[in-house]
């Protein structure tokens, strides 16, 4: 039995002047515990990725608009911090930028897909159907569409949006004219604009200015796009047409 006078008993609280562990440990552990050295690295497994915080950018962007949209406000919805936005993005523009971009990319290659799917449609058919997807997008994804047309109206996203689609439905309408023996211009150009237009704004009004239903917005895009595609003659087009050559 050993006695509280044993010399071979050690305090187990007494440390050796040259830094080994008594318990064996080894030289400079109670050090390294202090510095933190040895610390396991902090886990980000729970760390939302760049695709869920351009997710929380894009919902934020789409409730309160570009200009308003915040870091703060951002970093709340995505659960992180704004230092953590900024390393990952930059700046509040870049990933509003970020934003605009994927959702533009993301739109635009449904809407060709339409486009692509619908080729093969009688010609009034195919006007119909792309409407009524584009409303269907719009209902599926409102946060995106949202994004792309502003708040304000006229911004650059929206303009984007056009430069983006306008092409292709004017060589459809092109073909179309072409088919009945019209050769049409840069009327086309305009037909596209003012085509497209319509379900853009009536989509706008729908899901930001009054909260009017998809449906019934899309049943009155409809009926206005067959009313314009009916009733614009490939005289007026071509008339268009050489009043531009003229200038």
């Amino acid at each position: 039995m050993v006695t509280v006078d044993d010399p071979n008993t050690q305090d187990p609280n007494t440390h050796d002047p040259n830094g080994h562990d008594p318990n064996g440990r080894g030289p400079g552990r109670s050090a390294r515990r202090r510095t933190g050295q040895d610390r396991p690295a902090r886990s980000t497994r729970n760390r939302p990725t760049d695709e869920q915080l351009l997710d929380a950018a894009c919902e934020v962007i789409a409730e309160v608009g570009a200009d308003r949209a915040t870091m703060t406000a951002i970093a709340e919805r995505g659960g992180t911090t704004r230092v953590t936005l900024y390393a990952h993005f930059g700046s509040r523009d870049e990933l509003v930028a970020r934003v605009i971009n994927r959702e533009l990319d993301i739109f635009t290659s449904f809407m060709f897909r339409v486009y692509d799917e619908s080729e093969d449609m009688p010609y009034g058919a195919r006007a119909r159907h792309s409407v009524q997807c584009l409303f269907d997008y719009a209902r599926n994804h409102p946060a995106g569409l949202r994004v792309l047309m502003g708040h304000s109206g006229g911004g650059g996203s929206n303009r984007r949006l056009y430069a983006a689609l306008e092409p292709r439905i004017s060589a459809r309408l092109r073909k179309n004219y072409a088919e009945r023996g019209a050769d049409i211009s840069a009327g086309a150009d305009t037909l596209a604009s003012l085509l497209l237009g319509m379900s853009l704004d009536v989509a706008h009004r729908a899901l930001i200015v009054d909260g009017a239903g998809i449906d019934e917005a899309c049943d009155l895009a409809i009926t206005a796009t067959m009313a314009v595609l009916r009733d614009v003659r490939p005289e007026q087009l071509q008339a268009l047409d050489a009043s531009l050559d003229q200038r």
